[in-house]
Formats: C-alpha cells, structure tokens, sequence
C-alpha cells in the first residue's frame, strides 16, 4: 500500500546496531509505528530496527467504519498487518477507542444499545486480526482538568463502558496484551500530574472491580514547547508498577517545532532530548515496550505536518534516520540509552 507520499532517491541506511535486537538482550520490545509506505528501502528499515508495527490510523474507528452502512475498510491494514507476518514482526492494534474521532452511529443511549453496537465493532475488528499480541482498548480518555474525556460514550457510561469493554476484548482475545494509552503524560507542566493523577484513580477504580487490563501507554510525543519532566515520568511509572501493571513508551519522538534552525545544533538538541528521556525511563523494569512513532523523517507526521505543533520554517528533523534513511546523532543517543537499559 502507499501512503501517498512520492518516492524518493534514498541511500542504503548504514548504521550498524539493530535497535530491535539491542531492546531483545535487555527484554525490550522494540516497536515502530508504519504508515504502510511502499518504498523497499524504507520498509527493509523498518524490519531491521523494529519487532513489533503499529499502524498509525488505519485501525482508528472511524477510518474502519465511519458510517453503519460503511463496509469495514480492512485494505490498508491488512496489508500492514501482512508487512509484519511476512517480516516476523509482531503486530500491535491501534485503537479500539479513540475519543478524537468518534463512531456517533455507535452512539446508543441505551447501554445494551452500546453494547450491541459498539461491541460489535470490536468484536469484529479483534476478530479480523487474531494475531495481534496487544490492543490499545483506549486511546486518550483521561483528562487534565476532567477525571475522563467529555466524550458521549465515556461521560454517558463512564466506567461501566470502560469496563465492558476491556473485558470484551479479554473475551475475544484471551492472550492479547489489554492497554489504555494516553498523551501528556511526560510533561512537566502542571496539567501534567493533574493528568497522572486522574490516570492513577481510573485504574485504581478499574482494579477494584477486577477488570482486565495489562499495561498503560505513555506516548512520550516529546515536545520542544512543553518539555518532558524524565524525573516526574519516573515517579508516575513507578506509581503505575505498584499497581502491577507494566508500562510502554508507546509513539515515542521529539518535535523540534522551536528548536535552532542550524542542522546540525538542531540535531544535537534532538539527540540530547531523546537519550535524558529514555535513559531515565528505561532504567525502570516495568517499561517492556518502546515504540517509536516513525523511525525515519522520510515518512512521518511531524514532517508530513499532522501534529499541532509545526515548525514555521524549515523542514522538521524528529526521527532517528533523515529523509535518506541515514542515521542522525538521535540514532545513537537511542543506541545508548538501550546499552545502558538493565535487563527485565
């Protein structure tokens, strides 16, 4: 499948260290987000850095199936999810919620109304891809002002729908590894812990009732505008291992909307941002996934501009390899802080 994005002469990626099988010595899984972009050298990247894809919206719910009537739109994932088999890469779905962009004709008010309907969906979407090793059940249901998203599916049901749907998902995929994954979680603003703390009384409340849940997401979108605490991030892991669940770095990179123009001092700041992040967060066992949310400036959001935060000249550089799919300073500043990761 392309994405839409024309191909470009590239050189052959150099760097030497597989961050796939750095992350595997260590007990890491190492995870990449793909946007199923056809060209070859891109994708054998890819494989060689990555053991585990994430399509970036081809399982959002309202690309599947905006509409009752809609036909499931499987195409582009299926041939992501084929990218990975073929590959021996494991497969992750991303997401079975996703308050942004609702499916309103899933919108009952009833809650078996709900049930039917929205529990169709996922019991059709997790149906269609038996593989997958984990899902992200949410995405982006906490608030930082509000405990939960005023969403109509989440402020009318609240945890009773949180709850049914984690244990739908158990039920359609006993094996699967069941994920809430958020946004802002890193941040050292103050919104941020108000935003923790509200992350911390949702599970506390979930495990009361005994519903399934393996892991929370902390998408580590390092911004240049709101810079990531790596100390406050250590704490809320820790609270979240106390809980027993484990954690995932899971669509890790650093937006360098307001960092120098110059490349190459950019490039440094980048790097610099990237290894204080993760040598601090991987120094803890309960992180078992790292995701990284487009490994190359040749296909990503930044650089594609779908993020808010956009340079105002100049082309973004937030990945690990450049547009040519060469190695950057960040590359070796993720080398490191996996060299430097203790075993889990």
């Amino acid at each position: 499948m392309s994405s839409g994005v024309p191909t470009i002469q590239i050189q052959e990626a150099t760097a030497s260290h597989s961050l796939g099988e750095l992350g595997k010595a260590r007990g890491l899984e190492i995870g990449c987000a793909f946007s199923g972009h056809a060209d070859a050298r891109y994708r054998r990247l890819l494989a060689h850095h990555s053991r585990l894809v994430v399509p970036e919206w081809q399982l959002k719910p309202r690309f599947l199936r905006p509409r009752r009537v809609s036909p499931y739109n499987f195409g582009p994932c299926d041939a992501i999810a084929g990218f990975a088999a073929s590959n021996g890469m494991a497969f992750h779905g991303h997401t079975l919620f996703w308050h942004e962009e609702p499916i309103r004709w899933a919108h009952g008010k009833s809650f078996e109304r709900v049930k039917s309907d929205y529990g169709g969906f996922i019991r059709d979407v997790m149906h269609h891809y038996p593989q997958a090793v984990s899902w992200d059940v949410f995405n982006e249901i906490v608030g930082e002002q509000e405990p939960l998203r005023d969403e109509f599916l989440i402020s009318t049901f609240g945890l009773q729908f949180i709850d049914y749907c984690l244990r739908l998902a158990r039920e359609n995929s006993p094996t699967a590894r069941l994920v809430i994954n958020d946004y802002n979680l890193e941040c050292s603003s103050d919104w941020s812990l108000p935003k923790q703390d509200h992350m911390l009384r949702l599970l506390d409340a979930l495990r009361a009732i005994d519903s399934p849940l393996h892991a929370i997401g902390i998408q580590g979108h390092l911004s240049s505008v709101y810079r990531a605490s790596a100390a406050s991030t250590v704490r809320f892991i820790d609270r979240i291992a106390d809980l027993g669940l484990d954690v995932f770095i899971s669509e890790l990179d650093v937006n360098d909307s307001t960092m120098p123009a110059d490349i190459a001092v950019r490039d440094g700041e980048v790097a610099a941002y990237y290894e204080e992040f993760l040598t601090a967060v991987l120094s803890r066992r309960s992180v078992k996934r790292l995701v990284l949310w487009g490994i190359s400036d040749f296909d990503n959001w930044i650089v594609r501009r779908q993020t808010q935060e956009k340079r105002r000249s100049g082309k973004a550089r937030p990945a690990l390899f450049d547009d040519q799919l060469q190695p950057k300073p960040a590359f070796d500043a993720v080398v490191r802080a996996l060299e430097s990761a203790p075993p889990r």
